[in-house]
């Protein structure tokens, strides 16, 4: 029995190797709990004894037993699953900030007073109400915790960002999802999210525009109109504006009218930091000033803030990296429809384009073909509203070419 098979027997009350069945602690719905860990052999013991049975340790929340979250494998090839942002302009402002960066910057502990002063101006707020975070998953996680744990809900359109479903189950917040994709093509349907938000007790409702796996943008207007109505009925709305630089789009404004409106910006899709782990929380000051208590700060490191900081003034071209990203998309997406032809593309899609096959298993097909050339993709084969479709993030136009030649079933790795 592996540790992982033997830390879930024991929150199931199981017996592992050496332990009598129910030795593990698990109590009723009033507060699940679960043991794990093992206290090893005395020194010396090992070898004169057989094994000796493991002994829990410390109480654990057994419904976090049930989650995993497998580390990251580094790919060989291309990684187009993951919508980092591949631009050779992009690579070249990451490395010029990267030869800036000082002994001290990771000696030091990070001052964030003046990156968040950059954030704010950059994003049109005052510098008190930018929180600093680890990525977008680090600010999700504390969310989640500062006021989806206290409200006791959280309401999601479908599908979505895994971290959200992910902390809330972790933190034992009950989650109301709701159909968000309707169609063939799918496309954007919020009826049951209003629904939601009409009929639900205060909730914190988590939205992300555009949508991270489709694409596809909501109206302005219609965005508005989310807002008052969560105010209206006292929801906390957030809103996850990851692939806002390449649809033109940000929430920010809103803000000054919306005191229960907060906005997350990832500096990972726009920036070229998804290894800097960086994102920025905006929001009214009494809600930044209540996250600062969650110290979000002790999470970000000098480096990640010191390329920010050099990055965010480079800002006019990082314009142009979005623009042209914006035209690769375009460019591609045609090239796609033109040889495969029954596939269409979901407008505008961030750095990725997102297409729907018409088909429920070509997607996983087409996903297979790439990654035997070399490309990893992510096929949504069985996700609701996605389910004919294939995500292909963006790369440079040789990588871009390329894919086309395998799709068109003549490329080869």
């Amino acid at each position: 029995m592996t540790r992982r098979e033997t830390v879930t027997a024991r929150a199931a009350g199981v017996a592992g190797p050496g332990r009598a069945v129910g030795a593990a602690r698990t109590a009723g719905a009033a507060g699940t709990v679960g043991t794990v860990g093992a206290t090893p052999a005395p020194a010396g013991l090992a070898d004169a004894a057989p094994a000796t049975p493991l002994v829990p340790r410390f109480p654990v929340h057994a419904r976090a037993l049930t989650l995993g979250h497998p580390p990251r494998q580094r790919f060989a090839g291309v990684n187009l699953k993951s919508c980092e942002l591949q631009h050779p302009l992009a690579d070249r402002l990451v490395a010029e900030a990267s030869r800036a960066l000082t002994p001290a910057d990771a000696r030091s502990y990070p001052v964030l007073t003046r990156v968040r002063a950059q954030v704010g101006a950059r994003y049109g707020v005052d510098a008190g109400q930018v929180v600093l975070t680890a990525g977008s998953d680090s600010a999700i996680g504390m969310l989640v915790d500062a006021f989806a744990v206290p409200a006791g809900r959280l309401i999601v359109p479908q599908p979505a960002f895994e971290a959200w479903e992910h902390y809330a189950r972790l933190r034992g917040v009950p989650v109301t999802a709701v159909r968000q994709l309707r169609g063939r093509p799918p496309r954007l349907d919020n009826a049951e999210l209003f629904d939601a938000v009409r009929t639900h007790p205060p909730s914190v409702v988590a939205l992300t525009n555009p949508a991270g796996l489709s694409g596809l943008p909501l109206a302005p207007a219609e965005v508005a109109l989310l807002a008052e109505t969560c105010e209206r009925y006292g929801h906390l709305l957030v809103i996850d504006e990851c692939y806002g630089a390449y649809a033109g789009v940000t929430h920010a404004p809103l803000l000054a009218g919306h005191p229960h409106l907060v906005v997350v910006r990832s500096h990972s899709k726009s920036h070229a930091l998804a290894g800097a782990r960086i994102a920025a929380v905006l929001a009214g000051e009494d809600i930044a000033g209540h996250l600062t208590a969650y110290r979000p700060d002790s999470t970000v490191s000098g480096p990640a803030l010191a390329l920010l900081s050099r990055l965010l003034e480079r800002t006019a071209e990082f314009a142009e990296v979005w623009d042209d990203v914006r035209a690769i998309r375009d460019e591609f997406a045609g090239a796609v429809e033109e040889v495969r032809s029954g596939w269409r593309r979901l407008e505008p899609g961030g750095n990725f384009v997102t297409f729907h096959t018409g088909s429920a298993t070509e997607p996983a097909r087409a996903e297979r073909a790439l990654l035997d050339a070399g490309f990893r993709t992510r096929a949504f084969t069985g996700l609701p509203g996605l389910g004919e479709c294939l995500r292909i993030s963006l790369a440079d136009r040789p990588v871009m070419r390329r894919v086309v030649d395998v799709l068109d079933g003549r490329g080869a790795r």
